[in-house]
């Protein structure tokens, strides 16, 4: 079975990743409650990290068309093209780079780190953190969310949970076995160490429900290959087949995921205590 890097699979999601975000409301909710929940002002700096096609910066400009300065800052080349192709605006400069390499890219001290929906997948978290330490001003906040994908919410969605075994049943029903492991679940408290370890501060949280999600929405999300990785090694045609047969199966039940559930931290940089 032949494994595409991550990177490559970003690289081949950028046009299918926009379609699905201008199409359905998941991504435009997200950033609205981001850039709500953020604590900006038109004078700030602020650094868009797994920028992707740009919508979070685009919502930056929206509230704040002055905002001193963007930096949109992605590892995939092909998610930056197409935020460039989207986006003109002076106030922001598009970086290629990957996220725990931001403190070598970005060439001054910044307001505001911003992830929407990415930070969690990152594969080194504490390097990612000091990194953004290293850019932050002091009392600088970093602001991400985390949905249930990811996030323990107590309770998970039981539709959720159908689909995804819908899905998988149908793989080996044609002799394929789904890639990759689950992510365990973190936890506020896991999250809250992580960043206390480098000097961040808790700040707030807040938690949003964006929901419902159509079955629609679902499989249309799944058509990305950066976010369909348990199809990794099976030709695109098959991906297809095995798609439609499990939305088949579960168009007549109406199936809906009923809570889309999103929880968003905000961390201040504490500035170290001098004698």
């Amino acid at each position: 079975m032949i494994v595409i890097p991550f990177l490559q699979l970003w690289d081949i999601s950028g046009k299918l990743y926009h379609d699905y975000a201008l199409t359905y409301p998941q991504y435009k909710k997200t950033n609205e409650a981001l850039i709500t929940f953020a604590d900006m002002t038109p004078d700030s700096i602020v650094v868009d990290l797994a920028c992707g096609t740009g919508l979070t910066t685009l919502e930056i400009l929206k509230r704040f068309p002055a905002i001193k300065k963007i930096y949109a800052i992605d590892f995939s080349r092909d998610m930056i093209t197409t935020a460039q192709n989207i986006i003109n605006a002076t106030a922001v400069t598009f970086i290629v780079a990957d996220a725990q390499d931001i403190d070598t890219v970005v060439p001054e001290k910044v307001d505001n780190v911003v992830c929407n929906s990415a930070f969690w997948q990152f594969p080194h978290h504490e390097k990612v953190i000091t990194a953004i330490s290293h850019i932050l001003r002091d009392d600088g906040t970093v602001i991400f969310n985390l949905n249930q994908q990811f996030f323990d919410f107590g309770s998970p969605e039981p539709n959720q949970k159908l689909i995804m075994n819908t899905l998988f049943s149908e793989m080996r029903a044609q002799g394929f076995e789904p890639t990759g492991k689950l992510t365990p679940h973190v936890t506020k408290e896991q999250i809250e160490t992580l960043f206390n370890l480098s000097g961040f501060t808790l700040i707030k949280t807040e938690s949003v429900d964006i929901g419902p999600r159509s079955l629609e929405d679902f499989f249309h999300f799944f058509r990305i290959p950066a976010t369909a990785t348990f199809f990794e090694g099976i030709p695109r045609e098959k991906q297809e087949q095995i798609l439609n047969a499990a939305y088949e199966k579960l168009r007549d039940q109406r199936i809906a995921i009923a809570h889309n559930r999103w929880i968003y931290f905000m961390f201040k940089k504490i500035p170290p205590v001098t004698a």
